[in-house]
């Protein structure tokens, strides 16, 4: 358009502006799609260096195209991959794979990694999460004898330090209530304890990106939809709920 009007667009103040913004609009955009989708580091620097390597490509050919169209096309070439990935996710209209997660807790490890590069340490953000599924187990009781069963007794653990459990044929069970009852007969008195118990589900670790992991907190619920793609590039939308009354 701007060769059509044989104006130059560089006297332009209002192009003078747009040129310090650019940097600024393009970092948010390209963070704000890179948040839905699970790049690894080595796609996203590749992802990046691509725009720049065009666009030193077509600052080189000063004799074949006016400024003008250089700049054009400069800045086409470092929108081109971000537009195509924006219309991948802006016009999936695919049913996603949803599933939804209860937040028992939440921590942060880090990891030692050598490579040819040398040591390095990585970060990871981790929700303890059960799924939907296995959040309400029906609470049952259970009669143990004392005399048939000697080995079994409530234990606790570091994971869980104020919940007692009771682990029966290899099954760990939360203790919600308890009782005793005197069993009489000719020749010995015995009991039997009788435990009010509901399945413990182990909780499954997820790792997030730490601006996740700083959205949710313990009891929080967190529904991971996860979408093919429009191109067949798979991205990922975090929808939350927060519940401050989890105990």
């Amino acid at each position: 358009m701007n060769d059509t009007d044989r104006k130059n667009i560089d006297q332009s103040i209002y192009y003078k502006l747009l040129f310090l913004t650019t940097p600024v609009l393009y970092i948010f955009i390209a963070w704000k799609i890179f948040e839905l989708y699970h790049f690894s580091l080595i796609t996203q620097l590749v992802l990046f260096s691509l725009p720049v390597i065009a666009g030193l490509y077509i600052k080189s050919k000063d004799k074949d195209m006016s400024k003008n169209s250089q700049s054009i096309l400069q800045t086409m070439s470092f929108y081109s991959i971000l537009f195509f990935l924006a219309l991948n996710v802006s016009f999936d209209f695919s049913k996603p794979l949803s599933k939804v997660y209860l937040i028992t807790d939440k921590a942060i490890s880090t990891e030692e990694k050598t490579d040819s590069d040398g040591y390095s340490e990585i970060t990871n953000y981790q929700f303890m999460t059960i799924p939907k599924e296995k959040m309400n187990p029906v609470p049952f009781w259970k009669d143990v004898s004392a005399t048939e069963h000697t080995d079994i007794y409530p234990t606790t653990d570091h994971h869980n330090p104020t919940k007692t459990f009771l682990i029966i044929q290899n099954m760990k069970y939360e203790i919600l209530d308890k009782k005793f009852k005197i069993i009489r007969d000719k020749n010995s008195d015995g009991y039997l304890r009788s435990y009010y118990l509901k399945e413990y589900t182990k909780p499954d670790v997820i790792n997030v990106r730490r601006k996740t992991y700083n959205q949710f907190g313990k009891g929080d619920y967190l529904d991971i939809e996860t979408y093919p793609g429009l191109f067949g590039i798979g991205w990922t939308y975090y929808h939350w709920k927060h519940n401050h009354y989890y105990q």
